[in-house]
């Protein structure tokens, strides 16, 4: 539980602030490993506010940055 945690926290503090980049409420997710349970609590938020886990063209989806939350007209 204590390993599960420490993986969410941060990715659930990133996803919580938004980094607000992009157009429409679209925003990075910012920092840490792209773990399955990073990108299920990301994808779980995003959902939430009306939009869609995309990942970034040039990425190698290895770290949330690799990915945005595109809401709105963005999409």
């Amino acid at each position: 539980m204590r390993a599960l945690m420490s993986t969410l926290a941060p990715a659930a503090a990133v996803i919580l602030t938004g980094c607000g980049s992009l157009q429409n409420g679209s925003y990075e997710l910012g920092q840490g490993v792209a773990s399955y349970d990073a990108l299920k609590a990301a994808t779980d938020t995003c959902k939430a506010g009306g939009g869609a886990l995309r990942p970034r063209a040039t990425s190698d989806g290895r770290n949330l940055a690799d990915y945005d939350c595109v809401i709105g007209k963005a999409r």
